[in-house]
């Protein structure tokens, strides 16, 4: 996958150039660049993201079609849960902190949240992979197998859930660390 805080530092304009030879300045334009680069990745996170949710939809709906339906309710879960992943991605924290604040978030940090952002690419590229497999199965398998791999691809989201709690939890211990 494509570094975005390459990307982002490649793109800079005139403008930009200029900021970044402004003392005091400087140090803000680099940081709002990796604030972008974070929410590019994000987006493209999201977008694998979707991906999992279509998979976990055609899924839920061979089951319908198989009329299992202790099975449904289980389905829809995966669905809307995958849903609410992709959006809490969409719209997590950038670790913006004001013009003049108590405290400060630096670059440093911002790129560690960003590689703690790029980690969640091997968790959402699993997710992925048990998706797919779901839909595949879902058409073939008995009902007592596929509530095992419901019950697989329920843990796999329940990982990455935790996981991205993680990140929320470190963002909001460098916003308290004065």
């Amino acid at each position: 996958m494509t570094d975005f805080r390459d990307k982002v530092n490649a793109d800079r304009g005139l403008m930009k150039m200029v900021q970044l030879a402004i003392p005091g300045y400087r140090g803000y334009r680099k940081k709002e660049d990796l604030r972008i680069a974070d929410r590019l990745l994000r987006e493209e996170l999201a977008n694998r993201f979707s991906v999992v949710e279509t998979a976990l939809e055609g899924a839920r709906k061979t089951i319908i079609k198989k009329n299992e339906l202790r099975l449904i309710e289980d389905a829809g879960e995966l669905v809307t849960r995958a849903g609410t992943c992709k959006e809490r991605l969409l719209h997590a924290e950038q670790g913006y902190t004001g013009i003049s604040p108590d405290y400060r978030i630096q670059e440093p940090q911002l790129n560690q949240m960003y590689e703690w952002d790029l980690g969640l690419l091997d968790l959402i590229e699993d997710l992925q992979n048990t998706a797919n497999l779901l839909r595949e199965k879902a058409s073939s398998v008995t009902e007592a197998d596929m509530t095992v791999e419901l019950e697989r691809a329920l843990l796999a989201i329940e990982n990455y859930e935790k996981i991205f709690d993680l990140r929320r939890e470190y963002l909001a211990g460098l916003v308290l660390t004065r």
